[in-house]
Parts: structure tokens; C-alpha cells; sequence
């Protein structure tokens, strides 16, 4: 059972991917926004991707977890890790998150009438069906034809 670490673990959608996730993987959520004290177990502290170290840091936690699938959900966490994925799978670790350019669209509101699909190596982490053609890693909602990445 492959450990995934969830970021932006306190917001619904997070909570909804975890759902999903759960029956075949172990999740880890984290975040790096402020969580109250009596969830303070249930979520890990990242730093803001803003910190020079975000990166190491979360390398750090992945290592010291046994974390071998980083799943980041944050725009400004994707364009970060997005030029550490060298150093992350160096050790094992893979980074999922879309390739995005700057005219697509993504979906930053995901309804629960929407359809999500957690992808890895263009294969679904869900129910191992194949994506369509260049749609390799991260979490797309599916509207109509259309697969956009979800981005928080």
C-alpha cells in the first residue's frame, strides 16, 4: 500500500480526494494554514511554498514518513515542487501534479456532482482505467469531455 501525502488537507476537496483515496492507499493530509489544536494530530504542518525551503521541507517529511507519492493540490505548491521533482524522485518520490499552460482551464471549485480522477503515470489511482492522451499526473475533474485539473 503505497503512503501519499495530501496537501491543502483541511479543505473539502482534500477531504474528498482522501475519501477516495483511502480504501488502497495511506494518506497523509498536510497543510500550511493554521489548524486548531484539537486537529493538530490529524493534519501535518507545512511551510507556506512562498519559503525558500518548502521543497527540502517537504522532502524531509516525506522521508522521515515513508511518503513515496506527494499529491500537491496548491497552485503555488505545484510551480515549486513542479522544479523539484528531480530531487524527489531521487529518493523514491513521486510528484503528481498537471502540466499546466497558461490559457488551460483548471477547476478550483469542485462540486460533489462532479466526477474527480486522481491520476499517475496517465493511469487512475482509483480504478487503474487509462487517461485520456496527455494527461499523465495530478487531479482532474471530469465535465463533460472535458478533464481540468483541479487546482486550489
Amino acid at each position: 500500500m503505497s503512503t501519499i501525502l495530501l496537501t491543502y488537507g483541511t479543505r473539502p476537496i482534500a477531504q474528498r480526494i482522501a475519501k477516495l483515496l483511502s480504501t488502497q492507499h495511506q494518506l497523509i493530509l498536510a497543510t500550511n494554514e493554521e489548524v486548531p489544536s484539537v486537529l493538530a494530530n490529524t493534519y501535518k504542518s507545512i511551510p507556506n511554498p512562498a519559503n525558500p525551503v518548502f521543497a527540502h521541507e517537504m522532502l524531509k517529511l516525506c522521508l522521515d514518513q515513508g511518503i513515496d507519492t506527494v499529491l500537491p493540490l496548491g497552485e503555488a505548491e505545484i510551480e515549486v515542487l513542479s522544479r523539484s521533482t528531480i530531487l524527489f524522485e531521487e529518493y523514491g518520490i513521486s510528484v503528481l501534479f498537471p502540466l499546466l499552460t497558461p490559457q488551460q482551464e483548471v477547476a478550483k471549485q469542485v462540486t460533489s456532482d462532479i466526477s474527480l480522477q486522481i491520476i499517475h503515470h496517465s493511469k487512475s489511482l482509483l480504478d487503474e482505467s487509462q487517461s485520456p492522451d496527455a494527461i499523465e499526473n495530478g487531479v482532474y475533474a471530469i465535465v463533460g469531455n472535458n478533464w481540468l485539473p483541479v487546482i486550489i
